[in-house]
């Protein structure tokens, strides 16, 4: 077993395959499913015992074939496979547990959800979100308490996919995350499930310290029409340059293009005031420059 190696693991899943797809009649066919089963078992023996003494490469081999032949046999191999070191093998058993949905992966899923690898954690919450929606959500809540704030941020965004709305309070609430990455996916959730009592916590969301979360707040605002969210979208739309273009498009869903000439006058009316109190309040520096000048 030890010398096992990884060309002859794909040779025996290859073999395995070509002997499922020939035709035997009877009599001589008689117990050929029942054959093949058996060598079947025997292989998916074979690919664990490779998967837990083998190198990398093994080990990559191992779990694709189990993959393959072997997923309901194998889901405590494919759960401690998600800790390997080889990126490529967790990445092919998230992909596994994601078509077994068997319930006992769904946590560990979730915290390989921490997992630094996009490729990796592309497949992991693709396997979660192939498991039927009551299953998994009350699990991903739970989840927003994790003290890693990576699987806290890749949960929020998880939570928007699945469209649930019953999820929007947790969402609100996820808003005063102390991490900026988590509270930026939690709006960006909330601008996806686009539930109206989200509104308040998003008006909330444009003092956010951080420049993206107030950005993808302002944004959400615009999806809803409501009006309450228009006077803080016009005072964030003069006090913040740098979100004016943001505020603008969200007003202009809000309250439509016809409807925006007085914000327009507003802008012009404050780059007006700003040039005028610039203007005043150097005049005023020149002239205590030229008293003190011509004092003796």
């Amino acid at each position: 077993m030890m010398g096992l190696q990884a060309q002859r693991i794909d040779n025996i899943i290859e073999y395995l395959d070509k002997i499922d797809s020939i035709s035997i009649h009877p009599p001589y066919g008689a117990g050929k499913d029942e054959i093949l089963e058996s060598l079947r078992l025997e292989v998916i023996d074979v690919l664990k015992m490779a998967f837990l003494e083998g190198d990398r490469t093994v080990r990559r081999s191992s779990i694709y074939g189990l993959s393959k032949i072997g997923l309901d046999q194998a889901l405590d191999i494919f759960i401690n496979a998600l800790q390997d070191t080889d990126e490529h093998v967790r990445g092919w058993a998230a992909e596994a547990l994601g078509r077994i949905q068997n319930i006992k992966s769904i946590q560990p899923l979730i915290q390989a959800l921490s997992d630094e690898n996009n490729y990796v954690c592309f497949n992991v919450a693709t396997a979660l979100k192939q498991f039927p929606p009551k299953q998994v959500i009350p699990q991903l809540l739970k989840a927003l308490q994790d003290p890693n704030p990576l699987i806290r941020r890749r949960v929020c965004k998880l939570l928007g996919d699945f469209g649930d709305q019953q999820v929007t309070e947790d969402l609100a609430d996820t808003l005063k995350d102390d991490d900026y990455g988590v509270r930026y996916e939690a709006a960006e959730a909330l601008r996806k499930l686009k539930n109206p009592s989200s509104i308040l916590p998003l008006i909330s969301a444009l003092s956010d310290e951080n420049h993206d979360v107030r950005e993808v707040a302002v944004m959400a605002l615009g999806i809803f029409g409501d009006e309450r969210a228009v006077e803080p979208l016009v005072a964030m739309l003069i006090e913040q340059k740098d979100h004016r273009h943001a505020c603008l498009d969200s007003l202009r869903n809000i309250c439509g293009e016809e409807n925006l000439e007085p914000l327009f006058e507003l802008i012009r009316s404050s780059k007006k005031l700003i040039n005028e109190t610039s203007a005043q309040i150097l005049h005023n520096i020149r002239i205590k420059c030229d008293e003190t000048l011509q004092s003796p």
